[in-house]
This record gives structure tokens, C-alpha cells and sequence, in this order.
């Protein structure tokens, strides 16, 4: 039987990732894996995964009786499925098309609302919107 030396990877002072190691846990036991396999689970590329969610302003227009007036409106938006990938929160919300205040009600939930404050003439543009970007985190890592 060959003798097996367990070294302190320092000892190395450059190991490569296709070095090998001895990993374990209850379910599985012991296995030999590599130094880039473990990598990769931390690896940075992949992480994350943003999706942009845009709902019209127009959708909303039949709420305003008073094209000239500042009113509040808010939408609802859904931060679409992403397979691989688990939903985390709501990272920031824009107008697009004219300038508003705006925010999301609960940044932590799938399902939520956009509300935005601007005349109403704003709302009423077919070209503008409202967006929200969802953030999301590998499976792996969630």
C-alpha cells in the first residue's frame, strides 16, 4: 500500500487546481476531488443574475381625471422565474421616459409594487414606463 503524506496546502506555497484533496461528509463519506472543483463553487463569474422588469405607465392612466395634476400611482411588477438561479431582492427602480420619485414597496418579495409620483401627462405617454431590477443568487450559494 502506498504511504499517504497529509500536507498543509501552505507547504506547497503554489498549489494547483488540479491538485487533489480528500473531502467528506455524513451522506457521502470520503472522496478525492480537485482544487479547481472546490473553486469553482466560490467562483465570482455566474453569481449573480439581475433581470430587468418594465411595466408601461400607461397601464395605469385610466386612474388620473386630471392630466395636469401631480399624482401618486404605484405598479405591480414580478420578478420572472430564472432557472438556476433563487430570487433575493429588488435592487433599485427608474422611471423611463420622464423624471419621478419612485420606489418599491418591499425590496424582499417576489411579488410587489412600484409606486411613482409625477403629472399625470406622464402617465398617460405610451412610450413611458416604470422599471425594477430583481437580483438573484446561483442555486448553489441561495
Amino acid at each position: 500500500m502506498a504511504d499517504i503524506k497529509f500536507m498543509d496546502l501552505s507547504e506547497n506555497g503554489n498549489p494547483a487546481t488540479t491538485d487533489s484533496v480528500l473531502i467528506g461528509n455524513s451522506q457521502d463519506g470520503l472522496k478525492r476531488t480537485t482544487l479547481g472543483t472546490i473553486g469553482n463553487m466560490f467562483a465570482v463569474h455566474g453569481v449573480l443574475h439581475f433581470e430587468e422588469v418594465s411595466v408601461l405607465t400607461a397601464t395605469n392612466s385610466s386612474q388620473i381625471t386630471d392630466p395636469n395634476v401631480v399624482v401618486g400611482l404605484s405598479y405591480d411588477i414580478t420578478a420572472p422565474t430564472v432557472p438556476g438561479y433563487t430570487f433575493k431582492c429588488w435592487i433599485g427602480s427608474q422611471t423611463n421616459g420622464f423624471t419621478s420619485i419612485n420606489y418599491v414597496v418591499n425590496k424582499l418579495n417576489v411579488k410587489t409594487q412600484v409606486w411613482t409620483k409625477s403629472v399625470g401627462s406622464d402617465f398617460t405617454a405610451s412610450s413611458n414606463s416604470i422599471s425594477a431590477t430583481a437580483l438573484y443568487i446561483k442555486d448553489e450559494l441561495a
